[in-house]
């Protein structure tokens, strides 16, 4: 049996979080969901963190996802991203190493990116395009 891959799960909404979770622990993914944007940086920022991958759901206009991303991108260690913006109005996506648009993501969408993310090493940083 292969081991499972740790990823950090954020997302305000609890209902979309618990589904979101319950899905991917289906799939090779040991997830951490949290709906805190504090405690999920906190834990993104664990110099010891075994986080392969960070995956933030911008679920409603207004959470703190774009806050998240900031202070991710802040620690030492950072980690690959996957936002998921669902809302469409989150200005810093640069900052994402991935962005996955609108409401009508479905989980192979994220499933696929993710997949993708993991094989990233830790500290890599999402090109930039002028």
């Amino acid at each position: 049996m292969r081991p499972k891959k740790p990823i950090l799960l954020y997302c305000a909404d609890r209902e979309l979080l618990s589904s979101i979770a319950f899905a991917l622990r289906l799939h090779p993914y040991d997830v951490f969901a949290v709906r805190s944007s504090l405690e999920a940086s906190v834990l993104a920022g664990d110099r010891d963190s075994i986080f392969l991958c960070g995956v933030l759901i911008h679920a409603q206009q207004g959470d703190l996802a774009g806050r998240l991303i900031h202070r991710i991108l802040e620690c030492a260690s950072p980690m690959p991203l996957l936002l998921v913006d669902r809302a469409g109005d989150l200005a810093p996506v640069r900052y994402a190493n991935m962005v996955l648009y609108g409401g009508k993501t479905s989980m192979v969408h994220i499933l696929s990116a993710l997949q993708m993310l993991c094989h990233r090493k830790r500290g890599s940083r999402p090109r930039s395009v002028a």
